[in-house]
């Protein structure tokens, strides 16, 4: 079948999510991960609340763990996926799964991007918001003019058709949250986030990231993975700066869409990994495909 593998970024985490795979994969989700990051991931998967998963360094590595597992799991049943795409965070998961870089190379450069994002914003006083629309137009076209009348925010994330994620200082999203009208939006929604990723104020964990992504190898995948800082087709030559690139820069993941699109043809879309927004967004984006959530053991009987 030719589909399309999809995996979340940050946001997705729930406590206690994946504890139903640390039988199944105890090698990778006790043993290798302890041994990579030394902390527990299944202590965190038993223990810990809300809270204390939304940390940066913390959800990271959480969601990529349970997101692989998940993705060997649908890769067993539905075969390999002619492409994958992951929303920030998710663009780790799709090229460990195709075998452009290993699970605990992988971890290391999220490791590290968990920390250094952290601390980017721990005093940054930003945050992010979604920004629901029906002219994606005309809404880009407002950030533009709000920048140039001194409120200064991104677009983070081109998530589909009807919804950017914009990123700001709290003051500015505030406002915006009460005035949506400025954006052409219909509706500005604070997300519950540690600060505003995917912008300036997180470019001083870009040189972290390098280091790290710079010792890794990296091989030839068994899979295309569109990323999200071009959306287009990930290649050894370009691949590290692409990640690198993609700490501050817009998430393109409404163009990911659209060119997998065009250039594949998928049957099916497949969310994998907590939660479901990415299968949002395709629906949002191309409403007639078939769309399918893998979240849990359950969800992969019905699929």
């Amino acid at each position: 079948m030719n589909w399309v593998a999809m995996f979340p970024g940050q946001g997705s985490q729930q406590a206690g999510m994946g504890e139903e795979l640390l039988d199944l994969y105890p090698d990778l989700l006790i043993e290798e991960f302890e041994e990579t990051l030394g902390w527990s991931l299944k202590e965190t998967i038993l223990h810990s609340d809300q809270s204390q998963i939304t940390k940066t360094n913390i959800a990271q590595p959480y969601i990529f763990a349970i997101s692989y597992c998940y993705g060997l799991e649908a890769f067993k049943k539905l075969g390999i996926p002619k492409v994958g795409i992951g929303h920030s965070l998710g663009e780790y998961t799709a090229l460990a799964l195709a075998e452009f870089i290993s699970y605990r190379d992988a971890l290391k450069i999220i490791s590290v991007r968990g920390d250094s994002m952290q601390k980017a914003v721990e005093n940054s006083n930003s945050t992010m918001a979604a920004v629901l629309t029906s002219d994606l137009k005309q809404t880009i076209d407002a950030v533009e003019t709000l920048n140039n009348q001194g409120i200064s925010i991104n677009i983070s994330n081109f998530n589909d058709g009807s919804q950017i994620v914009i990123g700001g200082l709290k003051d500015d999203i505030d406002y915006l949250k009460s005035n949506p009208i400025d954006l052409g939006a219909k509706r500005v929604i604070p997300l519950d986030v540690a600060g505003a990723f995917h912008s300036k104020f997180v470019s001083p964990a870009k040189q972290e990231v390098q280091n790290i992504v710079d010792k890794v190898e990296f091989s030839e995948g068994k899979f295309d993975v569109y990323m999200n800082v071009d959306a287009n087709i990930a290649d050894l030559t370009t691949i590290k700066q692409r990640l690198v690139d993609q700490i501050d820069n817009s998430v393109l993941f409404y163009d990911q869409i659209l060119n997998i699109e065009k250039n594949v043809n998928p049957e099916k879309w497949y969310h994998i990994g907590p939660g479901n927004v990415t299968a949002g967004m395709v629906k949002k984006s191309i409403s007639s495909k078939g769309i399918e959530i893998i979240n849990s053991l359950d969800s992969l009987n019905t699929v």
